[in-house]
């Protein structure tokens, strides 16, 4: 029996965005004759198992191996039976009423062939691809060139994405993405389906060309809209982008223009130099680390010559080799034995490490080789510059990086959670149990209007329409919508209303198992809490940490000492009042609370003036979030975790970074 639409999607390794669609899907079909069909192209991270477990309406079609999209959605299309067709990425998400709305634009226009809706990235802009001009040698020129880039608002330069069209206007359009097609059956037998030939990107051009050449139109609505997360299934996979965009253009143009054109000239070109240029930055990435830390080795006895006799090439002749060379020579081949430059180039304990060994070898050149004498004060001032500027790039790099994506597990992203439902409750407990994903839980806003002042502790700070106003205000980085009350279409038209690039907009799937943004997906599952190596129980780290809180509390009363001596009771003062008990040992800097679990004082080591718990006074952490905090903190211990536990401290007793009332 045939349907009145059928859903396609092509899956490869993201499943919980995949879970994220089918749930939006089921509310958009909800009261029509439909179908959802998905083809997984062989992907490893369970999807199949966790459809079949979840979804045992969808209709599953399981490839071996990675077909490419356009031939997986052919496959979709045979098995399916809807009298239209919505082919949709699995990394996106429609509103309630888009399939409906879809469907009343292509009965009222019967000469369209294809359509797409309004397509926004995860923070709220227009996803340019979602209506775009034919690769023309003009176009193609404009694209590659740059100029498309440089001049987006002018007919002539904007054709590629038709950036100079209104998107709050409809428009006939030369093609759409794949992202989101909506396409009558007939139409998609009439052009033949996909083109098998491209592997990914280009087929949606290519479908729409001939569905034009056909005699019918292709049409962009704003009337309603999506959200897709551009580019999961690619992350997720070893396949060049860029290389693959090149391809696909340039078959669409050996078909369409033929092989010995100029158009296609060039576009081959430029697939060889992104082969050149690809190949030179995986290189590169493999020798900079290595050529850094030469150079600056080379420097730093430069320096140190410079400090101890107040200018450079001071030393005999016969040392120049020794000095200026081998001790860079010596520090990259200690780390290329010790791991260095494998997959721990940016490691902080590793690089001080051949730093150490590097001193070694050559402090002790200095002792058994008198006529090396000369140099043991620069060899000491170079070696100190180098175990400050080698492992000081890998830290600035690593605190670079943590930005989006990695993210600082204490300096987290300012984050917001829409609902004060259960699984806004649920939601938020996960989260504080999970101090390594980075969120900063600044506020709760509720689904309509504000009843509540708090939530576990977490201040109620607005309501759902005062959304765009709070992110401005409060300098909110993530959006974290968890509340089952919210639907699909107040979800886009909260995304639409910001249109901020630096914000990122998060849903929840029905599962509760992941939170899934436009960069990464976030795992909610609880972690085992058994057979955990505890850094703070290990004899380096043990040491290292009394040695941080005796120099810390010993510093901290002598720069605050007035305040000590102070009769007043201040919040400061209460703190200093502890420090003589760090100093004897009985107490640290960092450590547990009152509120530790019974029975696990040797496991979470001595009572702090601060901790991870006392991070979160105020809110309301049951004794399994307690538990857990301890935990992580127990098992990632170290001196860099502990400075940035008394750093968030001191920003919270100033009140730097209170939310504005």
């Amino acid at each position: 029996m045939s349907k009145l639409v059928s859903v396609v999607t092509v899956s490869f390794n993201v499943r919980g965005f995949l879970a994220n669609l089918i749930n939006s899907l089921h509310r958009a079909l909800e009261g029509l004759d439909s179908e959802i069909i998905v083809v997984d192209n062989s992907s490893d991270d369970d999807t199949v198992e966790f459809l079949k477990k979840n979804f045992p309406g969808v209709k599953l079609i399981e490839n071996g191996t990675n077909v490419g999209f356009g031939k997986a959605n052919n496959q979709g299309v045979r098995a399916s039976s809807g009298k239209y067709l919505l082919l949709i990425n699995p990394d996106a998400v429609v509103g309630e009423s888009t399939v409906k709305e879809m469907i009343a634009f292509a009965e009222s226009h019967p000469d369209a062939g294809a359509s797409s809706c309004k397509v926004l990235n995860a923070d709220g802009t227009l996803q340019k691809t979602c209506r775009r001009g034919f690769p023309t040698p003009w176009v193609a020129f404009t694209k590659i060139s740059g100029l498309s880039r440089l001049f987006p608002h002018t007919r002539l330069f904007g054709r590629y994405n038709l950036t100079y069209l209104d998107p709050e206007e409809e428009h006939e359009v030369d093609a759409i993405g794949g992202s989101f097609m909506f396409i009558p059956r007939k139409m998609f037998d009439v052009a033949g389906g996909f083109d098998e030939d491209y592997f990914m990107y280009g087929e949606d051009i290519d479908l729409c060309y001939k569905i034009k050449r056909a005699g019918y139109k292709v049409f962009y609505t704003p009337r309603t809209t999506a959200i897709h997360f551009k580019g999961e299934s690619t992350r997720r996979s070893n396949i060049n982008q860029t290389y693959e965009f090149y391809r696909a253009m340039s078959v669409f143009v050996e078909k369409r223009y033929g092989t010995k054109s100029l158009l296609s000239l060039v576009l081959r070109s430029a697939i060889f130099v992104n082969r050149q240029v690809r190949s030179l930055v995986l290189a590169l990435e493999k020798v900079w680390p290595v050529a850094l830390d030469f150079a600056v080795a080379v420097l730093a006895m430069f320096m140190g010559e410079l400090l101890k006799t107040h200018r450079i090439y001071s030393i005999p002749s016969y040392g120049r080799p020794y000095f200026y060379i081998a001790p860079g020579i010596a520090f990259v081949l200690f780390g290329m034995g010790g791991g260095l430059y494998g997959e721990n180039k940016y490691s902080v304990k590793l690089s001080l490490f051949v730093a150490f060994l590097t001193f070694l070898l050559f402090s002790s050149f200095t002792y058994f080789f008198k006529e090396f004498a000369f140099s043991r004060l620069i060899v000491l001032i170079a070696s100190f510059i180098i175990a400050v500027v080698l492992p000081g790039w890998r830290l600035a790099y690593q605190f670079r990086t943590s930005v989006g994506t990695k993210r600082h597990p204490l300096f987290g992203r300012r984050t917001i959670v829409v609902g004060m439902d259960d699984r806004a409750v649920e939601l938020i407990r996960k989260i504080r149990a999970r101090v390594s994903m980075g969120y900063d839980i600044v506020g709760v806003v509720s689904e309509t209007e504000q009843d509540k002042n708090r939530l576990l502790g977490i201040r109620v700070i607005g309501s759902l329409p005062e959304l765009p106003r709070i992110i401005r205000e409060r300098k909110i980085d993530d959006v974290v919508f968890a509340s089952g009350k919210v639907s699909y279409s107040e979800v886009l038209r909260a995304v639409a209303s910001v249109k901020d690039p630096s914000v990122n907009f998060k849903l929840v799937p029905d599962t509760m198992d992941v939170i899934i943004g436009k960069t990464y997906v976030d795992g909610l599952a609880d972690v085992p809490l058994v057979d955990i190596d505890y850094n703070i129980n290990r004899t380096g780290n043990r040491i290292a940490k009394r040695i941080f809180d005796f120099l810390f509390a010993a510093a901290v009363m002598i720069i605050l000492s007035p305040a000590y001596l102070s009769k007043r009771d201040t919040a400061v003062r209460r703190v200093l009042r502890k420090l003589p008990l760090v100093l004897s040992g009985t107490f640290s800097v960092v450590g547990r609370s009152e509120y530790c679990p019974q029975g696990t004082e040797e496991i979470f080591g001595k009572f702090g003036v601060t901790g991870i718990v006392q991070l979160n006074r105020g809110q309301l952490l049951s004794p399994e979030e307690v538990e857990k905090l301890y935990v992580y903190y127990a098992r990632n211990q170290s001196i860099w975790l502990d400075v940035e536990i008394v750093a968030k401290s001191l920003l919270q007793l100033v009140g730097e970074r209170k939310d504005p009332e």
